[in-house]
């Protein structure tokens, strides 16, 4: 019994003996900074450069630290593991020269000397993404088209004279989007002098460019003429929804909202007569309030429009003004609200229709897919903009 007792005292110790020199092992600190770090090569990048470096031999060794200073005397920081031999400092502003200093970290916080080399980086995203802006007039304002060839985050500014007279920021745009385009209303159609310039998320700005633009005529279309039409295909109304309250005003639930019944599928789509013909520029929907970005509301649509609909109720005497998805700035999940999400359920969602879509009277508004992916549509209100004359 006593051996036993020996033998279980004995692997005890062996086992708490091992686990400390894996221990000391992993958490081995000599006192000693590593060598510096010997560069390899150096990759100019948009916006940044990536360095390439061997490894230092320090069994300690923790990580490796890169920085530089900006422009403005701002110092800016990357630092990877002892796993990693190379490592990327972002947020340029321009292909100027700069210098950089690594240096090797170990679990004792002891540095080793500078490694200082100067580096050139590609040009940056806010420069590349600037000089390929096309700016075109658009009705009540201008269309701003880009490319961000690597979506990088974003913002492109607007500048234009406010009510006092001031050169100011009249709409910031942000994205991360490979290319799109962004308009911005509410101009009158005169001669306007506008300024554009992009920023990316460490403040960098590209230069500003000043042009004049034109701004096409275009006002709200009056939505006490605004009436439904009912076609045999439209979907089915319930729950105290109708087509009427579409136009009624109120962009809260006070008065009322649209919202199909039970026997409705998707697609489903209703009808409207504008009571007058016009060319449009946009159609402006608001989700129903409580339910922004869920359930009911409309998040895939198409805009039909006609000047003589079938009374069959078919798409015969239709064309298809616009398809459109709307997004969740967030991205968050259904029922999680930012306060960029929260402005932009109040402003509304836009539909932008092309230039060269043909003058209509008669609107379809087609839900394909609803937040929920259910079988209902339901949603508060709707304003149309263009040319009536």
């Amino acid at each position: 019994m006593k051996n036993l007792i020996y033998l279980l005292g004995f692997l005890i110790a062996v086992q708490t003996g091992c686990k400390k020199e894996t221990v000391d092992r992993s958490m081995k600190k000599d006192g000693e900074p590593p060598a510096a770090i010997e560069v390899v090569k150096v990759t100019a990048l948009s916006g940044a450069v990536e360095i390439r470096f061997k490894q230092p031999a320090d069994e300690d060794l923790l990580c490796v630290r890169a920085s530089y200073r900006t422009q403005d005397g701002q110092v800016r920081e990357n630092k990877v593991s002892r796993f990693k031999n190379t490592i990327t400092l972002a947020g340029f502003g321009d292909t100027s020269q700069y210098k950089i200093e690594l240096r090797a970290e170990d679990k004792g916080g002891n540095l080793s000397a500078p490694t200082e080399l100067s580096v050139r980086p590609g040009q940056p995203a806010i420069t590349t993404v600037m000089k390929a802006l096309v700016i075109e007039p658009d009705f009540g304002g201008v269309n701003i088209q880009f490319n961000n060839e690597n979506r990088d985050n974003l913002a492109i500014v607007l500048l234009a004279n406010d009510t006092l007279g001031d050169f100011v920021p009249l709409n910031t745009f942000y994205t991360d989007l490979r290319a799109g385009s962004f308009s911005t209303h509410g101009m009158k159609a005169e001669n306007t002098k506008i300024g554009v310039y992009v920023r990316d998320r460490w403040g960098n700005l590209s230069d500003t460019l000043i042009t004049d633009v034109l701004p096409l005529y275009e006002v709200r279309l009056d939505r006490t003429k605004m009436k439904e039409v009912v076609l045999p295909t439209d979907a089915p109304l319930g729950y105290g929804g109708n087509v009427k309250f579409l136009f009624d005003g109120d962009l809260t639930n006070g008065k009322g909202y649209y919202h199909t019944g039970d026997a409705a599928k998707m697609p489903q789509w209703f009808t409207f007569d504008m009571g007058v013909t016009a060319k449009l520029s946009r159609l402006v929907w608001f989700m129903r309030q409580d339910f922004y970005y869920t359930l009911h509301n409309p998040r895939n649509v198409e805009i039909w429009g006609s000047n003589d609909p079938d009374p069959d109720g078919s798409f015969n005497n239709w064309v298809l003004l616009a398809k459109h998805e709307q997004v969740k700035p967030s991205g968050l999940p259904s029922g999680e609200l930012s306060q960029a999400d929260m402005e932009a359920a109040a402003a509304g969602e836009t539909i932008n229709f092309p230039l060269d879509a043909p003058k209509v009277r008669y609107i379809r508004f087609k839900t394909t897919r609803n937040w929920s992916d259910g079988t209902y549509c339901n949603f508060n209100e709707i304003q149309l903009f263009g040319d009536p004359n």
